[in-house]
This record gives C-alpha cells, structure tokens and sequence, in this order.
C-alpha cells in the first residue's frame, strides 16, 4: 500500500556544503522537522536505507511540511519523486572539504578519502543533483540569506 507523505523539501549537494545547518535554519522558520539522510544510513553514508527513511517519515505523517537533507537527496528517485520542492546547495568543492575536514578530530581521513576518488565520486553521484533541483543556491552565502531564500522559494510555490 501506498503511504502518504506530507509535503516534503529536499536539500541535496556535496558533504560539507551546509545542508543540515541551512535545514535546521529553515526549520525554525517553518517549524519544520527535519529528518537527515545519514540518520538513515547505517554505518555507511554512501548507502540509504530507504526503509528505515520512511519508517522516519512516517513519525511526522501529520506535519505541515518536512525536510529531508542529504548528500544523495536529490539523486535517489524515490526521494526525489515524492519531493514537493527540491534545492540543491552549491557549495565549491575546496570549501565543502575544508568544513568537512575541520569537522574532524584527525583531518587526514577525509582527505584521503577525496585524493582517492571523493572528488570522482561527487562528480558521478551528487553533483547531478544540481540539475535536478528546482533552487540552486550558493553555499557560500550567509546562513541567514539562505533561509531567507528558500523560505521565499516554498512560500512562492505553494
């Protein structure tokens, strides 16, 4: 059986981009809950276990709106289809891997992981989620803005 979703705005884009600080911004703007694809994710970030998404999702079946944040957001179909709104933060790779880094007790494990074909990956699995989008915004922007921007894009397109 088909389950029934409440509307839902999806925030793809690179690791490190911003999506879980720009989600919890528009979130209390909305009073939105969020539900983060790597909350769904196991012990590998690569891998989505859509079954236990929608086990998530199902908690806030009578929500207003939710938002789903992820790396792979926008690139998987099932998430993607049920997506009223999509965006798609715009975060240059250099920064996204610094802030990923910084993030890090010990930063030589994720800059490993992008000189052995992190980058490659992101061109082939996330950065397709730019055309994908119905927003693109830059990642670089002011947080506030950010909110700002997406807020106007949902209230615009109801």
């Amino acid at each position: 059986m088909m389950r029934v979703l409440p509307p839902l705005l999806v925030i793809g884009g690179p690791a490190g981009a911003g999506k879980t600080s720009v989600a919890d911004a528009v979130a209390k703007r909305l009073t939105a809950p969020v539900v983060g694809l790597g909350d769904s994710s196991g012990e590998d970030q690569h891998v989505v276990d859509l079954p236990a998404l929608q086990d998530r999702l199902d908690m806030f079946e009578d929500a207003p709106l939710v938002i789903i944040e992820g790396v792979f957001a926008l690139t998987l179909p099932p998430i993607r289809w049920a997506a009223r709104w999509t965006v798609y933060l715009d975060t240059p790779l250099d920064i996204s891997l610094a802030r990923r880094a910084l993030g890090q007790d010990d930063p030589r494990g994720v800059l490993r992981a992008y000189l052995d074909g992190g980058r490659d990956a992101h061109a082939r699995t996330v950065a397709p989620g730019r055309q994908l989008a119905d927003l693109v915004v830059d990642g670089t922007e002011p947080l506030p803005d950010l909110a700002t921007r997406i807020h106007g894009f949902i209230a615009a397109r109801p």
